[in-house]
């Protein structure tokens, strides 16, 4: 009689970690937030200007590779790592910041995934 308890609660935690990974899965966004990533696949160009530049310099790339492998292909850079993802820093320890194609994003550039034809603009903070 004593295995029908350890059944049940092994069926339990299986039925608990179901339903936690499962709304989990639905908070993080879901299906909908894994189709806005983009696989590294086919190459392409995007456009960096550096600080104190006054030409953007061409960048080859993959698809879905993030504009901190573009700015590390132009410029030296220093990361320091918080909470929230890498800080960016020129090697003279200023903060960076970017625009690409005009706009401020909502993410740091080591989320921005490009998908070709970008300009991205650093600027000093």
């Amino acid at each position: 009689m004593e295995k029908r308890p350890v059944a049940q609660i092994a069926a339990l935690v299986v039925v608990v970690g179901f339903v936690c990974f499962g709304g989990g899965y639905m908070l993080a966004g879901g299906s909908e937030r894994l189709a806005e990533q983009h696989a590294i696949g086919e190459n392409i160009t995007v456009n960096v200007k550096a600080p104190g530049q006054a030409e953007y310099i061409s960048v080859d790339l993959k698809s879905g590779m993030t504009v901190l492998d573009a700015v590390a292909n132009v410029i030296q850079i220093k990361t320091e790592i918080y909470s929230l993802g890498p800080a960016i820093k020129s090697v003279s320890d200023q903060w960076l910041l970017y625009i690409v194609n005009g706009e401020s994003p909502e993410v740091g550039m080591d989320k921005y995934q490009l998908k070709g034809g970008e300009n991205i603009e650093l600027n000093l903070a």
